[in-house]
């Protein structure tokens, strides 16, 4: 583009007139086509695009975690007013006998699992002959209480299409928590299980996932002996 006398000699006067007008107006650097080297040895015009291009990236990303934070903090609210109305429904609920689906059915709600299953023991006489009562073995109940807080991911094996009787290709992924009392004993266990191998391992909330057990936990724990 050829150059207007003019305006070019209007230009240099006015820089000269005013020194700072790139330190006030950083961002004409993003613009600017600068020279490498300054023969004086000082900082360049190049460097100084240079930290005006820094200055703008940071600006980006500081805009882009502010925006995470903000959706991280409306999630976090949301997920917290879910586990209240978790506990008020169990709160609510007049039947202890029926806190055990109530509990199933919020997680496989939560989590949008095409299975889940919750057992308990050793519950208190007036509950054993419920499904939820089943037990499901020494060595499957000593594995489980050396989860120390839960598994999130690939089953392997059938034995979870065994508890649930489906086809074992409907349990590829799997979430397993077990519940335990106020001593550490593992007394019960929800399962969540779906054909997708990676269903409970994107998105999962960790801490979500441990104040839902909390509740659970406490709701549960007066039906065991």
């Amino acid at each position: 583009m050829s150059e207007n006398p003019t305006v070019v000699d209007f230009v240099i006067d006015y820089l000269r007139a005013n020194p700072d007008f790139l330190l006030r107006h950083p961002e004409l650097f993003l613009h600017l086509s600068l020279p490498g080297q300054a023969p004086d040895g000082s900082r360049t015009p190049a460097e100084c695009q240079n930290e005006a291009l820094k200055a703008a990236l940071s600006s980006c990303q500081i805009k882009e975690e502010e925006r995470r934070l903000r959706e991280s903090s409306l999630s976090s609210d949301a997920k917290s007013e879910e586990i209240i109305r978790f506990a008020t429904d169990l709160l609510a609920c007049h039947s202890q006998v029926e806190l055990p689906n109530l509990v199933l059915s919020f997680f496989i709600s939560e989590f949008k699992a095409a299975h889940g299953l919750l057992r308990l023991w050793p519950v208190k006489p007036n509950f054993s002959f419920f499904p939820f009562a089943e037990r499901l073995g020494p060595d499957v109940e000593a594995a489980l209480d050396s989860i120390e807080n839960f598994y999130l991911g690939e089953n392997y094996g059938d034995e979870v299409a065994h508890w649930l009787k489906i086809d074992p290709v409907e349990t590829r992924g799997v979430l397993i928590l077990p519940l335990r009392g106020h001593t550490g004993a593992v007394f019960g266990m929800i399962c969540l299980c779906d054909a997708d191998e990676k269903k409970f391992t994107q998105g999962t909330s960790p801490k979500f996932l441990k104040m839902a057990a909390k509740v659970a936990e406490t709701a549960l724990t007066p039906l065991i002996n």
